[in-house]
């Protein structure tokens, strides 16, 4: 019975070991998901480009596009430093 005990221990503690790692990588899915960064970084590039544009053409508030500006831009550099840790591994 110890001897079961001890065994089920040993593969519950295998299984749930990965959970205790800062980071999880899976070589697989790195490539689709640096592939869904870029394409997320090329979207908000356009978005910025867009919000850029309305605000010349007098569309937007200058504290709305101040806010909105800063959030893509902080949202962008999140992306770029995700991507920068996946390319480096």
């Amino acid at each position: 019975m110890l001897m079961l005990f001890c065994l089920f221990l040993l593969v519950f503690l295998y299984s749930i070991w990965p959970l205790f790692n800062k980071t999880i990588f899976n070589p697989s899915n790195s490539q689709d998901t640096l592939d869904a960064l870029e394409r997320r970084k090329s979207l908000l590039y356009k978005e910025i480009q867009y919000i850029d544009a309305e605000y010349d053409i007098g569309n937007l508030d200058k504290d709305d596009y101040n806010l909105t500006r800063i959030e893509l831009v902080q949202e962008t550099s999140g992306i770029i430093a995700e991507i920068k840790l996946i390319s480096s591994n």
